[in-house]
């Protein structure tokens, strides 16, 4: 599945390369060199991101700690000091998010199933709306917390994209950075 910035998860098809790779195909899906975030849906469906994203892509959705996540002892990736309470804004995930099933006997991605795909779906349209890294992102920016979801605030996509990037170019410092180079290994 693909968690688009600008809107809502769909299902799409990875291609894998003639070795059975599908590198490329996921790295050109999140903009760059991608980081798997396993921390929302356990060890059986991997988020993919640009692992350069905070430089170089807009918010796209915040990830608000779990029940698990406090009772295992995340620490928060706000301050790095404390533990996560539930409810509470544990990161924000930037740039086009990509969803697959992983087999942890295996070590491989494999396709996500009917159930794995509503449960992204869900969580990316209710937990996590569209909007809500960016609420986020401006919130953090003013210094203060939002206390609303985005989704309530009747923020249109176009609104939502060019806010996006205005904001992302701020907490960017400005800086438009070069394209990255693709390798083999991912970096």
């Amino acid at each position: 599945m693909l968690i688009p910035t600008d809107g809502t998860p769909h299902a799409i098809d990875i291609q894998q390369d003639e070795n059975g790779s599908a590198l490329h195909d996921l790295q050109q899906l999140v903009g760059g060199y991608i980081e798997p975030f396993d921390v929302i849906f356990g060890e059986n469906i991997c988020l993919y991101v640009n692992e350069e994203g905070l430089g170089n892509c807009p918010p796209n959705r915040a990830v608000y700690a779990t029940r698990n996540m406090e009772e295992e002892g995340y620490l928060s990736q706000m301050d790095y000091t404390s533990v996560v309470q539930e409810g509470e804004l544990y990161t924000i995930l930037w740039g086009d998010i990509v969803a697959v099933g992983f087999d942890p006997e295996t070590g491989m991605d494999r396709d996500l199933t009917d159930a794995e795909i509503a449960q992204v779906g869900d969580y990316f349209t209710k937990v996590s709306a569209p909007g809500s890294g960016l609420a986020e992102a401006l919130a953090i920016q003013q210094g203060r917390h939002r206390e609303e979801p985005a989704q309530e605030h009747g923020v249109s996509l176009k609104d939502e994209a060019d806010a996006s990037r205005d904001a992302s170019d701020a907490l960017g410092g400005g800086q438009t950075p070069d394209k990255p180079q693709r390798g083999m290994d991912g970096r």
